[in-house]
């Protein structure tokens, strides 16, 4: 991917589609608080989800790499923060998993965590010097 528009485009329609018939048919058994779907279901879907869309961070950086902060267009900026409000939700994925006594110490559910708390970091710092470039211009 070479723009924040065409990496918006394609996780907006990664987080339409997340585990598509499966959770569907979850949702079709919530009927909160009569009926829920076994936690371990919703957890796992939970985690997948979240790896999913960090398995879009590599591309992510590669277009922050080759578009300054200056350089970018109204239109780019616009989809930027679209996905940095993407990633800012997703993150909060693996940090309600780990608040659960018995997925605390997974090691794969510490490593997501840890790469979404660098990744927002990194994308917080971008959507800063984009701002602070779009005032000096």
């Amino acid at each position: 991917m070479k723009t924040f528009v065409e990496l918006h485009r394609r996780l907006i329609g990664l987080a339409s589609g997340l585990d598509g018939e499966l959770w569907d048919r979850l949702l079709a058994s919530l009927n909160p608080p009569g009926e829920t779907p076994g936690d371990a279901k919703l957890q796992d879907l939970a985690f997948r989800d979240a790896k999913a869309l960090g398995g879009y961070v590599p591309d992510l950086r590669k277009v922050m790499r080759d578009s300054p902060p200056a350089s970018v267009t109204a239109e780019e900026y616009q989809a930027f923060c679209g996905i940095a409000a993407l990633y800012n939700l997703a993150a909060r994925l693996p940090v309600v998993l780990l608040s659960i006594p018995d997925y605390r110490e997974n090691a794969n559910l510490i490593e997501l965590y840890n790469g979404y708390r660098q990744t927002l970091s990194e994308i917080f710092s971008y959507l800063a010097a984009a701002e602070a470039a779009a005032t000096q211009a």
